[in-house]
């Protein structure tokens, strides 16, 4: 039985705002809740996919979990330590250990190295290598990632999106890590191009015993790609599950929407309007969550149901409930 590798628990992270010289002078400003008390766990060569739309911070909880930006509460436990109380001299270590596949690589690989410059300073960024070992590596990032070794001496932008993509896997892969976060994966490529980011994703899973926190916001790449998902909706879980059931059988409204919407191939605000949905979804201040249920404001069954006070009384916000073997919910009025 595989062990757990990773444990969110209670994560949160909160970011300020000024707004104004005064507010700046004084220190004050709002306070943007990004993660708001999220748990979850990793186990080895398992994929947890976290989908949700642009800025319910599913970036946030990546970053935090590699002690890019720090938590604001929470513990962040990987194979049984808790790395988000330790300094940067301990958690360096286990650094290596945990990689992150960024978004968007035009800023994530320096323009002005060429590709082999660019692979061979990962390689060597937690010991330096021998000109042979280093060549070897390189030579089988390459193979493992399915990129030609012509394209060593390019730079990026002389590169194709998912050429770019597989670069950035090489990249990641290059210090040997357990873990990888890999954030939107397969945006702005096109669809044959996907289905091959998919594929590789999986095929080095299988080989190298890899453990994927994958970030996205297509519940269809995810379902194809995870054993569980989570749904976040403004720094909250609202859904979690295996991914199959997930898909199959939603049942927050919410998860609904965004499944049944992306399957007619159509973004939220495309396909969804007020007037089918029974809500207002259309702009919305994810700055400032409604209490209670956040969806509330969005959601068909709330309005169905004559907006029920219990799903916009603060002292009754929905929590995860398990409804059906591990499927978890967080919603008064489930599907």
């Amino acid at each position: 039985m595989s062990q757990t590798i990773l444990e969110v628990v209670n994560l949160k992270k909160h970011f300020s705002q000024r707004k104004g010289l005064l507010s700046s002078i004084q220190g004050r400003g709002d306070v943007i809740t990004a993660v708001d008390d999220i748990s979850f766990y990793l186990k080895e060569n398992e994929t947890m996919g976290l989908v949700g739309e642009s800025g319910c911070g599913k970036t946030t909880v990546g970053k935090t979990i590699l002690r890019l930006i720090p938590p604001t509460a929470g513990e962040i436990i990987y194979d049984g330590k808790v790395i988000s109380k330790m300094s940067a001299r301990q958690f360096q270590p286990m650094r290596r250990e945990m990689q992150m596949i960024f978004q968007d690589l035009d800023a994530a690989l320096n323009p002005k190295m060429r590709i082999r410059t660019i692979l061979q300073e990962a390689i060597n960024v937690h010991g330096k290598k021998s000109t042979k070992e280093v060549k070897l590596r390189t030579q089988d990032l390459l193979e493992k990632v399915n990129l030609k070794e012509s394209k060593l001496s390019n730079f990026p932008h002389e590169l194709s999106g998912g050429e770019k993509r597989r670069v950035g896997i090489a990249r990641a892969l290059a210090v040997n890590p357990r873990i990888l976060i890999a954030d939107e994966p397969t945006s702005a490529l096109d669809v044959s191009i996907q289905a091959q980011v998919v594929n590789l994703f999986k095929d080095l899973q299988a080989q190298l015993k890899l453990s994927y926190i994958f970030i996205s916001h297509d519940l269809r790449i995810v379902e194809l790609v995870s054993h569980k998902v989570a749904v976040m909706y403004l720094g909250k879980i609202v859904e979690m599950g295996l991914a199959q059931r997930i898909a199959s059988n939603p049942r927050h409204p919410y998860t609904q929407i965004l499944w049944s919407s992306l399957v007619e191939k159509q973004s939220l605000e495309a396909n969804a309007t007020s007037a089918d949905l029974g809500g207002d979804w259309g702009v919305y201040d994810f700055e400032r969550p409604e209490t209670g249920c956040r969806f509330a404001p969005r959601c068909p069954v709330f309005i169905d149901r004559d907006r029920p006070k219990i799903c916009t009384d603060p002292t009754t916000e929905p929590t995860l409930i398990d409804i059906d073997n591990a499927h978890k919910v967080a919603c008064h009025y489930p599907l």
